[in-house]
């Protein structure tokens, strides 16, 4: 792979976590502009990224410092909060200079033809450039991606969209986790489908900690025990060679064993509580971007 820059324009939760494992699992050869709008938030990213900071990442801040921030950028990572895309993208300076560059955009429910739009009108006069100057990947990573353990939904290139960027985006994202290709019309209930399993671990594991601090178990035992377990069955379904859930519960469930049973008494009750949560969580994804 060869050495790239990368500029995070918006460095919030998202652009944080996704700078955090590139500095841990990217590319050694990778160096980085982290650019963000106050002098508080430049101090707390250095503070996140400790001495990471002076070796591989320039940090900015100010309207005046964007241009700098990704000038010599091969890739540009959107970051920002969705409605302030527009005052993003205000100064024409800025849209020359993302021409020709792979522009990666994690904006909750923006879609690569509004960016797309948006560059388009804001170039300036003596540009000659359109659309296609624009190369844009829209993802949808997790905080995972801290960690190097993201899942990120990566929309499926348009017929316009340069290949040799896309894979480059691609690339630099399959870097802090997993990546899973999508149509872009999927990518609002497939984002929903990940909600409910953050969510469903969430009070799973909160849930069986209570439940066995109330039968006497330690609470730190009890955590331990729940997280590592839902990891491990999180990865058997999971990866190169993935178990079906059918096949895992067979595989599990002896005669008179307690996992089947607790399969059949969560059967009882949460199957389909989970159900309508999914059903609610892709209907309200799909109204949120009408």
């Amino acid at each position: 792979m060869a050495a790239l820059r990368i500029a995070i324009l918006g460095c919030g939760s998202v652009g944080t976590a996704i700078l955090q494992g590139l500095l841990m699992k990217g590319n050694q050869s990778y160096t980085y502009a982290a650019h963000v709008n106050t002098s508080s938030s430049a101090e707390r990213i250095e503070r996140e990224l400790g001495s990471a900071v002076k070796q591989r990442v320039a940090i900015t801040h100010g309207q005046n410092k964007i241009v700098q921030a990704v000038t010599d950028a091969d890739v540009v990572l959107l970051g920002v909060q969705p409605q302030t895309l527009r005052v993003l993208l205000d100064p024409q300076e800025l849209v020359d200079t993302l021409q020709n560059k792979t522009i990666i955009s994690v904006l909750a429910g923006v879609s690569v033809s509004q960016i797309l739009d948006n560059l388009a009108t804001k170039r300036s006069p003596s540009s000659f450039a359109k659309q296609e100057a624009f190369t844009v990947a829209r993802a949808v990573p997790t905080l995972g991606a801290s960690k190097g353990d993201s899942v990120t939904l990566l929309a499926e290139p348009s017929g316009s969209m340069a290949r040799t960027r896309f894979h480059l985006a691609e690339e630099v994202l399959s870097q802090v986790g997993s990546v899973i290709r999508i149509e872009e019309s999927l990518l609002n209930s497939a984002t929903a489908i990940g909600a409910v399993i953050h969510a469903l671990a969430i009070v799973a594991v909160d849930s069986v900690t209570d439940a066995s601090v109330a039968a006497g178990v330690p609470r730190s035992v009890a955590a331990a025990v729940a997280s590592e377990n839902l990891r491990s069955g999180s990865g058997l379904l999971s990866g190169k060679d993935p178990m079906l859930p059918e096949h895992l519960k067979a595989a599990m469930s002896t005669p008179g064993g307690i996992t089947l049973n607790a399969v059949v008494n969560l059967d009882a009750g949460a199957r389909s509580g989970i159900a309508m949560a999914v059903k609610a969580a892709i209907n309200y994804a799909n109204d949120m971007n009408k």
